[in-house]
């Protein structure tokens, strides 16, 4: 027997609250997804702005002290000119090595912290995959979850005859009622 007009409209009910299901599903995976993305990207910036800000500072830091180096060794220079003592002129020189070797080291270092920026663990454009790749393995299970939709929505459509109506006509067939039908029963068949 075909279903009754309550068992479909319980079935119809049913395949509202997967609908429903799915789209919270859905919902809920995204705002996690793109929390996740944010955060990701938001590490990423915060990161890479505090080690630019010190190699910025830094190196205004070491140009300042090239500055003034340049005028200590001028200075050294007019002074060599005016004295011609070598002694004084190669301390000065030793002097300013020793602090042009500082300056380098400190380089050296803002270049290497420059470099866990260029270099990081995850990148943005990785960080912009690894979230389109989740979102992909997120929609796999969309789907399986609109499969069961569209499932159950096929099960609720009948589109054979009743049983009943092919029982009844099996009976007018065996008791022969059909002859008395002729035209009548094959006329009912095409105006379907």
């Amino acid at each position: 027997m075909g279903k009754t007009v309550k068992a479909t409209k319980a079935g119809l009910k049913d395949a509202h609250e997967m609908v429903e299901s799915l789209k919270q599903m859905i919902q809920s995976d995204l705002r996690k997804q793109r929390s996740g993305f944010e955060d990701a990207l938001a590490s990423r910036l915060r990161e890479a702005e505090n080690v630019i800000l010190d190699s910025s500072k830094s190196k205004v830091a070491i140009v300042a002290g090239v500055g003034v180096m340049r005028k200590d060794l001028e200075r050294a220079q007019r002074k060599f000119s005016k004295s011609n003592n070598v002694e004084e002129l190669k301390e000065t020189l030793i002097t300013l090595s020793k602090k042009l070797r500082k300056l380098r080291r400190t380089n050296n270092r803002v270049v290497a912290s420059l470099g866990t920026v260029l270099n990081p663990t995850l990148s943005a454009v990785e960080v912009v995959e690894r979230f389109a790749s989740d979102l992909q393995r997120e929609a796999g299970t969309w789907e399986r979850h609109g499969r069961e939709i569209d499932d159950a929505i096929m099960e609720l459509c009948q589109d054979n005859q009743p049983a009943e109506m092919v029982e009844l006509e099996a009976y007018i067939e065996h008791q022969g009622y059909s002859a008395l039908l002729g035209d009548a029963h094959s006329s009912s068949e095409e105006a379907e």
